[in-house]
C-alpha cells in the first residue's frame, strides 16, 4: 500500500513552469505558483537563473497537501533543471525549442520519490495587437522513477510526461502562467513569475 501511494498517486508535482527562452545571462526570475490535482493541492515556488550562452538554471520547492483515504498528509517537492534554447523564432527558426535535464526529489511521511530525466520544451510565441505577447509551450518529460516506501521494497519505473500551458507577458518583467499537467497525476497550475 505504501509503495503504490507513493509511486503511483504523489509524484511529479512541480510542472514546467517556464517557457524555452532562458533568463538572460546574470539575471534572476522568481515565480509563485498553485498546482491543483486530483487528491492534493501544492505551492510552489520558483527561481531561474541566467547562466549565458542560451542556458539558465531552476529550481523549484513545492509544499503539498494530499488528500488521501486514510488521512491529510504534507509532501516536499525539491526540483533542479537545466535547459538549453536549441532554437529561437527571432533568429528564424520556426519554432523556440530547447532541451533540458532535471533531477526532482519527492518526500513523504511513509517514502520518497527520486526522478531523473530530460525534456523538450517547444513555443510559439504570438504577438497581440494591444503588444502583448501570448506564448503557447508544451512539455515532452521522459524520466527515470524510484519510490522508496520506508516499509516495504523500492520500485524503478520509466515514465513519460506531458505539459502544456500559455505564458503571457503582463508587463516587461511580469508574466502569467496557466499550466495542464498529463502525468502520473493530472493537474493544472495558475502563477505568475517576475523578472529582476
Amino acid at each position: 500500500m505504501c509503495l503504490l501511494l507513493t509511486g503511483q498517486a504523489f509524484a511529479q508535482f512541480y510542472g514546467q513552469l517556464s517557457t524555452p527562452e532562458p533568463v538572460k545571462a546574470g539575471n534572476s526570475r522568481v515565480g509563485c505558483f498553485i498546482g491543483l490535482f486530483d487528491d492534493a493541492t501544492a505551492v510552489i515556488g520558483t527561481y531561474r537563473y541566467g547562466l549565458g550562452g542560451y542556458t539558465d538554471l531552476g529550481f523549484k520547492l513545492g509544499i503539498d497537501a494530499l488528500d488521501q483515504e486514510h488521512g491529510d498528509d504534507t509532501g516536499i517537492d525539491l526540483n533542479c533543471d537545466i535547459k538549453y534554447q536549441a532554437m529561437d523564432i527571432d533568429l528564424r527558426d520556426p519554432i523556440n525549442l530547447s532541451a533540458g535535464g532535471l533531477i526532482d526529489f519527492f518526500k513523504i511521511d511513509y517514502g520518497h520519490v527520486f526522478s531523473i530525466g530530460g525534456y523538450a520544451l517547444g513555443s510559439y510565441p504570438v504577438k497581440l495587437r494591444n503588444g502583448h505577447v501570448l506564448e503557447p509551450y508544451g512539455r515532452l518529460l521522459l524520466r527515470m522513477e524510484r519510490s522508496s516506501p520506508d516499509h516495504g521494497d523500492a520500485d524503478t519505473d520509466f515514465e513519460i510526461g506531458f505539459n502544456m500551458g500559455s505564458a503571457f507577458d503582463i508587463s516587461k518583467t511580469i508574466r502569467a502562467y496557466g499550466e495542464l499537467q498529463f502525468d502520473e497525476n493530472f493537474g493544472f497550475f495558475l502563477g505568475m513569475d517576475f523578472d529582476f
